[in-house]
């Protein structure tokens, strides 16, 4: 810190005003005429800054009445209303920013940063608080625990959602981690949302306070660095959490010490297969379940025999390491209650006859099927399709190595028949009787009336033994030529297009997208034939 001037206490400059520089006057001599001067000019200096502080202080007066006069609303609301209104501010849902500041988490302090009036009123608001974003570095880590403690205090005795980020670039030891960490535990008793992303090494200091947490219900706990290596365990002091809502990544599933009876939800990534199975075992009330990026190994014994699951309603599989996966796990359950299947191959093949077993073996009414980005042949796509007839939504997205011949195919069936025979035994012959909406992704088409003849003719839409369906999305990619990709428009021929055209007019919802031009392909192709015949 800079020295302070002997004659104004000011750090700004102080050398120029040292007093141990001037003429000291004495019973024989006079100061000398710059020293008597530059006294003077610093005695003026004190004044102007005197001055100038009360110039800011009535300043700030006058912004405190500017805001008043102008904030028409919450200067003229009662506090109450104020805080109703400030609270509408707060997003219903909690947003995962990672380590990305958003709207979300900072409104609390935009509100207080307004004007003193808006700050009394968001600091004695504790709705606006119990949202707790805490974004953990190298540089903050000494001030974090203190500006949670502040933040949490004023959120009365509401219930809390703690949000705990760590930059994965940046290495942090556990005692880094701690003084915040037991900031948090101070609170466990309050827990209702807790998101986890700090270090594994630091998870087992989660550990709460003497009455654990009986109001969590939504726990994630996704390490930035792999918790693999035994440190990675979450298990509070004397008490198991009944959450409803789980999601976990790089955990080991015996890692995490809780109630499972409760969990309806679950997303899980980089677990074992048998471990994905366990989670089947272990929760009776589970309704969704997304398993994730799958890798080699195994922790628990594979079953004998197929699991019961008599509650899960929606299964999703993405990004799985070996094309097998699926089938290790769909071989090894059955769910009566299934109503949405979703998984992305990445491109690999697609093994329909663990899929079929599974939806024969559990007898479900599978209602939404969704497979992304899987290479197949039609006629197993087609045998797929015939053990779901209450099937509502498809989305379907080839692999671009399926070419137009693999989409041409798959639309025949769709087109052929359109109008499903009385009976039961009839409707369950019947090509996807009950389908509503489709999505689609492949290579264009060749023949386009396969597009129009899904629907049937015009005068069939209002038929009530016609398949329901109504809306159908198309994106696809231009056929290529040889090895090389075709930057040609896609266009749809006329009498195909008249058809198109015609069916949405009764009220059919399509959009056919090119996925090279991200542009509309039926716009396109009118503009085409408009240009054409001119």
């Amino acid at each position: 810190m800079s020295p302070q001037c002997a004659l104004c206490g000011s750090t700004e400059n102080h050398a120029l005003y040292d007093n141990g520089s001037l003429c000291r006057k004495t019973a024989s001599t006079n100061p000398c005429n710059p020293c008597r001067k530059l006294a003077e000019l610093s005695a003026q200096i004190i004044k102007v800054k005197q001055t100038l502080s009360e110039i800011q202080k009535e300043a700030q007066r006058l912004k405190s009445e500017m805001n008043f006069c102008h904030d028409r609303l919450i200067h003229r609301l009662p506090p109450e209303i104020s805080s109703e209104i400030f609270q509408l501010s707060i997003p219903n849902e909690i947003i995962d920013v990672g380590l990305h500041r958003t709207y979300a988490t900072s409104t609390p302090l935009v509100l207080s940063s307004v004007c003193q009036k808006w700050r009394e009123i968001a600091h004695t608001t504790p709705q606006l608080w119990t949202s707790v974003p805490l974004r953990l570095g190298i540089k903050n880590h000494c001030s974090l625990p203190q500006l949670a403690q502040e933040w949490i205090s004023r959120s009365g005795q509401l219930l809390l959602s703690i949000n705990l980020f760590f930059d994965p670039s940046q290495s942090a030891s556990p005692t880094i981690l701690r003084p915040l960490i037991t900031t948090i535990n101070q609170y466990s008793t309050r827990w209702e949302y807790l998101n986890y992303q700090g270090p594994s090494s630091a998870l087992s200091d989660l550990v709460g306070d003497s009455q654990g947490a009986p109001h969590l219900q939504t726990l994630k706990l996704c390490p930035c660095q792999s918790g693999f290596d035994g440190w990675s365990r979450f298990k509070l002091d004397n008490f198991k959490p009944t959450p409803t809502t789980l999601e976990m990544s790089a955990v080991r599933l015996k890692s995490v010490v809780i109630q499972w009876n409760n969990i309806t939800h679950v997303q899980a990534r980089q677990l074992f297969v048998d471990e994905c199975l366990e989670i089947f075992r272990k929760t009776p009330k589970l309704t969704h379940c997304l398993l994730q990026h799958l890798p080699p190994g195994h922790h628990f014994p594979m079953p004998q025999s197929p699991i019961l699951h008599r509650t899960l309603q929606v299964l999703e599989l993405r990004q799985l390491v070996l094309p097998h996966h699926p089938d290790n796990i769909l071989k090894n359950v059955t769910l009566p209650s299934l109503k949405s299947y979703k998984i992305d191959l990445q491109g690999y093949r697609l093994e329909t006859e663990s899929l079929i077993s599974l939806f024969l073996r559990s007898s479900c009414s599978l209602q939404m099927l969704s497979l992304i980005d899987v290479n197949l042949y039609d006629e197993d796509l087609v045998a797929l399709f015939r053990v779901m007839p209450e099937l509502h939504h498809l989305e379907l997205a080839l692999s671009l190595r399926c070419g137009a011949d693999t989409t041409e195919h798959i639309f025949r069936h769709f087109s052929s028949p359109f109008i499903v025979a009385s009976g039961d035994t009839e409707t369950r012959q019947a090509f996807l009787p009950q389908l509503q909406s489709m999505i689609f992704r492949g290579m264009a088409f060749v023949d386009w009336k396969l597009v129009a003849d899904i629907f049937g003719s015009p005068s069939d839409i209002h038929n009530p033994r016609r398949r329901p369906l109504q809306s159908v999305s198309l994106n696809l990619y231009p056929v290529r030529v040889g090895l090389y990709r075709n930057d040609d428009p896609i266009i749809i021929d006329k009498d195909s297009l008249s058809r198109m055209l015609l069916l949405v007019e009764h009220g059919v919802e399509l959009k056919i997208t090119d996925m090279s031009s991200v542009k509309d392909v039926i716009q396109q192709s009118i503009e085409f034939h408009a240009h054409d015949s001119a």
